[in-house]
């Protein structure tokens, strides 16, 4: 089980032995790769007991109802000490003389895959408890070569990833076995009428191309989302309902935009390629949101959106600009298709396009406020990557 080196520094100090223990809460500190995972608390090291040795390190851990705890990891700075597959979780190391601070993590998975990670900063210093955010960064990634064509092999080994030019270690890497998720968001203004038919009968052979874990959620806009399925892998079941959208009202493209990266990022499974497929043949004309807010969400979330624009309005050279922001941003693709017999073969594209996505992540090292510049190279010749730019870091994260 491959573990990120540390990135905190082993310090060395004198003194009595008291404790702190630095928590890694939120999205960082428990990871899920399947639903809920167990309820994991770290009993031993003590926060008002002096550090003994050897360090008695041991963990109280909780199934969700109706499952079972199948393996429990534990590390001292990356170091695996072993897997524990029924209680007590309990590991015992010698205590090093010269280490002011000792990280340990504690990984817990039940029978269902679903994991979840703790980390603790174990310390000598006059007793307190700090809790702090970390949330790591994802991507979804694409690797493309001289002709235009997507690599689908590339090893985690060949990608070098820096967060405003300091290197980073990926915590996890993926591609096609990490599920899709996607919300497919229809524009159903009055300006589609004349093209629905056709871009409902595209949408569907899109569907037949998904994997049987993929889980979609289709939504239809005009000034307000109307919400169609929840997230299923029953492909079919969405494209039955995409029978009903009707063409009525105006356009709130940002807004509908913003409700669809609300609905995809509020998934448990932090293990997903998480986009959002963008179908519209006009710009926007009712939304409270504007662009700027939009993206600066959707970028920071690792959500990517693929836009498709369609029909005469193509014609608005505003709109195709837009369109290509808010793919570039995020890492993702435009599309343009004047003529409505032909999106079947767009439609196909755009699915190749997100089948051909890596996940990847990894926590940062600098917490610095701001915007975060992030750059990924490939040690493979001839290629050429595309990703999200970067990401701005605030106080909330």
């Amino acid at each position: 089980m491959r573990r990120a080196r540390s990135a905190f520094i082993r310090l060395r100090a004198g003194g009595g032995i008291t404790l702190i223990c630095f928590a890694l809460a939120g999205p960082a500190a428990a990871q899920p790769t399947m639903g809920q995972g167990p309820e994991v608390k770290l009993v031993t090291p003590r926060i008002d007991l002096p550090l003994d040795d050897p360090v008695v390190i041991q963990a109280l851990v909780r199934s969700m109802p109706g499952r079972s705890i199948t393996s429990v990891y534990a590390f001292v700075d990356d170091v695996e000490l072993g897997v524990r597959t029924r209680a007590p979780y309990r590991w015992v190391i010698p205590l090093d003389d010269d280490a002011a601070v000792i990280h340990i993590r504690i990984v817990a998975k039940d029978n269902t895959g679903a994991e979840t990670h703790i980390d603790e900063m174990v310390t000598r210093m006059p007793g307190m408890r700090f809790t702090a955010e970390v949330p790591a960064v994802t991507l979804n990634l694409a690797a493309i070569d001289e002709n235009e064509r997507f690599i689908s092999d590339l090893e985690v080994g060949e990608l070098t990833i820096t967060d405003n030019g300091e290197p980073q270690e990926i915590l996890d890497f993926a591609r096609g076995e990490a599920p899709l998720r996607i919300s497919i968001l229809v524009d159903q203004s009055n300006s589609m009428a004349d093209k629905m038919e056709e871009t409902i009968a595209a949408l569907g052979r899109f569907l037949d191309q998904l994997g049987p874990d993929d889980q979609v959620k289709l939504m239809g806009f005009n000034e307000r989302v109307t919400s169609y399925t929840p997230f299923t892998n029953v492909h079919e079941l969405v494209a039955s309902f995409a029978q009903v959208i009707r063409p009525q009202g105006s356009t709130a493209l940002y807004d509908a935009v913003l409700y669809g990266y609300r609905q995809v990022a509020s998934q448990a499974n932090a293990r997903e390629r998480r986009v959002i497929f963008l179908l519209t043949d006009g710009n926007d004309r009712e939304s409270r949101n504007d662009l700027t807010q939009v993206l600066n969400q959707v970028r920071n979330g690792g959500v990517t959106i693929f836009a498709l624009g369609q029909g005469d309005a193509l014609s608005d050279g505003n709109l195709r600009d837009i369109l290509r922001e808010m793919a570039d941003q995020t890492g993702g693709e435009a599309f343009f298709e004047r003529d409505k017999n032909k999106l079947v073969g767009v439609f196909e594209q755009i699915s190749a396009a997100m089948r051909a996505l890596y996940f990847v992540s990894y926590r940062p090292t600098n917490l610095t406020r701001g915007w975060h510049q992030i750059e990924v190279e490939v040690s493979r010749p001839g290629l050429r990557l595309r990703h999200k730019p970067g990401y701005d870091r605030t106080s909330t994260q």
